[in-house]
């Protein structure tokens, strides 16, 4: 028999069809392709590039359903452009598009779990299931949490998001306790916005929010912008601190281009959204 057709039965006899081998041998160029994203230096550059991104992950997705590094990076790319394009203007669009990025992360919190069942759990199942989860899920978790996080600051309004508050809790505590450091620090970014977001009355807690944002501070150095945005925007109105208000989002303007070059978008984004909220500062206290 000849090489080629020994190979080509190999790959039949373990069960992995040549169009899925296509998929996994082009993810180092697709990895490749989301660095260079995020080190992107012009958002609106990024805006218009990222949708056609997205939508070739959603292709390869196709012919590789169970990829769970294709879920996780649709879940993050769905959250970010949500955040960083649309919130601002288009609200309805950002949450459906949140929703999206969190039907991926589930996705792929089911089949890195093992465990099929998520939605629909009481929250005693809820607490069992997280129970169960260790540090290899996290990236699955962390995006599910903040895609659902986020959809339920769109939808404050809604009686189903007061509903899931202490679930989505619960899940971002177990993240944080996986490993406070993912992502930037990005468990204690969640916290500092989930309990700084809101009034007492609503279940807000500003010690909490700013114990999480002083850690997330300190552990990326104060490169990564989004902390003193997030800080500012959520827990300085919060709480009416009119001057940490103006000192971190003035940090974020102030703060050199090439701060942190890994996620040079993610800071201009900051950059663009710290500038219009100081345009409302007199509206907001």
């Amino acid at each position: 028999m000849k090489p080629y057709a020994v190979i080509f039965l190999g790959l039949l006899l373990a069960g992995c069809s040549p169009s899925r081998m296509a998929v996994q041998a082009s993810l180092s160029l697709v990895e490749s392709q989301i660095t260079a994203m995020q080190e992107e230096r012009d958002p609106e550059f990024a805006e218009q590039a990222i949708p056609a991104n997205l939508k070739m992950l959603e292709g390869l997705l196709k012919q590789d359903p169970d990829n769970t590094w294709i879920l996780e990076n649709l879940a993050e790319g769905f959250c970010g452009y949500a955040f960083s394009f649309l919130e601002d203007t288009e609200p309805k669009r950002a949450s459906s598009l949140y929703e999206r990025g969190k039907d991926y992360a589930l996705q792929a919190t089911a089949l890195r779990t093992g465990r099929k069942k998520w939605q629909g759990l009481s929250l005693d199942e809820w607490s069992h299931a997280l129970s169960e989860v260790d540090v290899s899920h996290q990236p699955a978790l962390f995006w599910m949490g903040q895609c659902w996080g986020s959809w339920l600051m769109q939808n404050l309004d809604s009686v189903e998001a007061f509903a899931d508050i202490p679930r989505l809790e619960k899940l971002m505590v177990k993240v944080h306790d996986l490993d406070p450091a993912y992502h930037y620090a990005g468990p204690h970014l969640f916290l500092g916005a989930f309990y700084g977001g809101r009034s007492k009355m609503l279940g807000g807690n500003p010690e909490k929010s700013l114990h999480h944002f002083e850690k997330a501070l300190q552990l990326t150095e104060h490169k990564y912008l989004l902390v003193q945005l997030l800080f500012a925007k959520t827990y300085a109105v919060q709480n009416q601190d009119r001057k940490l208000f103006e000192s971190q989002l003035q940090a974020v303007l102030q703060a050199p281009a090439d701060l942190f070059p890994e996620q040079r978008l993610a800071n201009q984004v900051a950059r663009q959204k710290a500038a219009k909220l100081l345009e409302q500062i007199d509206e907001l206290f």
